[in-house]
């Protein structure tokens, strides 16, 4: 998992960019988002001229100039320090309510305890209600969290549905979310399509997006031309 809000340390990108052109500006800052929201970069010059938003042309101008500020594998020192601190302070506080989580647990089974002598038996539909009640795991407490944090505080109802889609398994709907964190203000569009079942691959996109800049020789795609693209200016 990795935080969707990543610091950009203005100064040091000032001072160690002064040379950059506008286009390389652009496609190094892509470059280090992507790297940020999944955690690496793609090794293959066609894989991160789509990422760059350049043609294949564009891209073999730039790379000389941009590789100089990634390690190779091209790693990023910078957000690579970020992403562990970030990580660090996240599971600091998943554990917080981890505990949380169980001391409510264990506080209900005793109040439930002490009125077992005095009550009925309990029916199977009663059972099945204690059990829907009862204290959400630290999966559960993790995974809405970040419902909230990708797709905003009223979206429980949506991660239900997205769990439901993916077959009750958090790690599925985890990547699921965490591809939408990529997405912008389209992170819902994209959980809605998956809910639906007809989500539309990321390779397929950006093969198709490369697609029409080689045609068209042009390294900005709209969503207009290209679902997917960048938004268009109404």
């Amino acid at each position: 998992m990795n935080p969707p809000k990543m610091p950009l340390h203005i100064g040091d990108y000032k001072r160690d960019t002064g040379h950059l052109r506008a286009a390389q500006h652009g496609a190094y800052l892509l470059l280090l988002f992507h790297h940020w929201s999944t955690g690496s970069l793609p090794d293959t010059d066609d894989q991160l001229a789509a990422i760059a938003c350049m043609t294949r042309g564009e891209w073999r101008k730039a790379r000389p100039i941009i590789e100089k500020f990634f390690k190779p594998g091209w790693r990023h020192g910078r957000v690579e320090e970020d992403l562990a601190s970030a990580r660090e302070s996240y599971e600091k506080r998943a554990k917080a309510g981890e505990k949380g989580g169980k001391a409510k647990a264990t506080s209900k089974q005793s109040s439930s305890n002490a009125k077992a002598g005095t009550e009925q038996p309990l029916t199977l539909n009663q059972e099945r209600k204690d059990a829907a009640d009862a204290a959400p795991t630290p999966e559960d407490v993790s995974y809405y969290r970040r419902i909230r944090e990708v797709l905003g505080d009223n979206a429980g109802g949506l991660g239900k549905q997205l769990l439901a889609a993916k077959g009750g398994s958090y790690p599925l709907a985890r990547a699921a979310i965490e591809q939408a964190s990529t997405k912008g203000k389209g992170a819902r569009e994209y959980i809605g399509a998956i809910i639906r079942g007809s989500p539309k691959p990321e390779a397929d996109r950006l093969k198709q997006i490369e697609q029409f800049r080689e045609q068209n020789q042009t390294a900005v795609v709209f969503a207009t031309d290209v679902p997917g693209g960048i938004p268009g200016i109404g």
